[in-house]
C-alpha cells in the first residue's frame, strides 16, 4: 500500500483568462473566439495532478485511467475561467475525482477522473518494454 497524504473530500482550484491559444482549432473557422474543449480538458487534468502533487510519496506519479468531459456552455476569449478538482472517493491507489469549471457567468462543464498512483520508474520501463516491439519490426 501506497503512504498517501490524501483524503476524500480535499479539493484545489486553478484559474486562467481564456486566451487565443485556448481557442478552438481544427480549422473551424468562425470559432476563434471560443474557448477550446480540448483546454479545458487540460485544465481539468492540472488541477486535478495540482490536487494530488506533493501528497503522494517521492517517485510516484498519478496517471489517468478515465476521464469523462461534460462542456455545456460556450465561454469567449477574456473571460476568466475556473477549475475545482475535488477527491470524491478514494479506493487503494485508485482516485476518484471529480472536476467542476465555471466562467464569469456560472457553470461552463464538468468532469470526472479515475487516477492511478504508480511508481514513476515502473511506468517509464513499461513504456520502454512495449516500444521494443516496435523496435524489432524495424529491423
Amino acid at each position: 500500500m501506497i503512504d498517501i497524504n490524501l483524503k476524500e473530500g480535499m479539493s484545489h482550484s486553478i484559474q486562467k483568462k481564456v486566451k487565443y491559444d485556448d481557442s478552438v482549432t481544427f480549422g473551424r473557422t468562425g470559432m476563434e473566439t471560443l474557448f477550446s474543449t480540448t483546454e479545458l480538458t487540460t485544465m481539468m487534468i492540472e488541477a486535478a495532478v495540482q490536487l494530488v502533487g506533493k501528497n503522494i510519496p517521492e517517485g510516484f506519479v498519478s496517471v489517468v485511467k478515465k476521464i469523462e468531459v461534460f462542456h455545456e456552455k460556450p465561454t469567449l476569449q477574456g473571460v476568466t475561467v475556473t477549475i475545482e478538482a475535488k477527491i470524491d472517493e478514494i479506493k487503494g491507489n485508485t482516485l476518484y475525482i471529480s472536476t467542476h469549471c465555471f466562467d464569469e457567468l456560472g457553470e461552463i462543464a464538468q468532469g470526472m477522473q479515475e487516477r492511478h498512483i504508480v511508481n514513476k520508474k515502473a511506468l517509464i520501463n513499461r513504456a520502454h518494454e512495449r516500444a521494443e516491439v516496435l523496435e524489432g519490426k524495424k529491423r
